[in-house]
């Protein structure tokens, strides 16, 4: 068992009344796009973050209408919730603020 795996078993363990459940990422891809309402926190490491992320941007109008906010031990950052969106369109003037005032709200 990895150390982020065994991190979040040992924490729930702490918290009885939360449901802990693991999953492995295409199922949880699949059974996000079935059925999202089941979930209501997922917590997991950082490439498997981005595919869940995308996947869940895509969902609700794509990557560049999402919001992202990310806490360390002492810096928040607030962005747009995808990278690289739209790079293709740079310079043609048709951007979309939609996430990046999503995720001054945050704040």
């Amino acid at each position: 068992m990895g150390c982020f795996k065994q991190c979040c078993k040992e924490v729930s363990e702490l918290y009885p009344t939360i449901e802990y459940e693991e999953q492995i990422v295409d199922n949880t891809c699949q059974q996000l796009v079935i059925n999202p309402q089941q979930f209501d926190v997922m917590v997991m490491p950082n490439l498997y973050g981005n595919l869940v992320s995308n996947l869940a941007a895509g969902l609700v109008g794509g990557a560049g209408v999402v919001p992202s906010k990310s806490y360390g031990s002492d810096i928040a950052v607030f962005e747009p919730g995808a990278r690289h969106t739209w790079m293709e369109m740079k310079g043609m003037y048709v951007a979309n603020p939609v996430a990046i005032v999503l995720s001054s709200a945050l704040c």
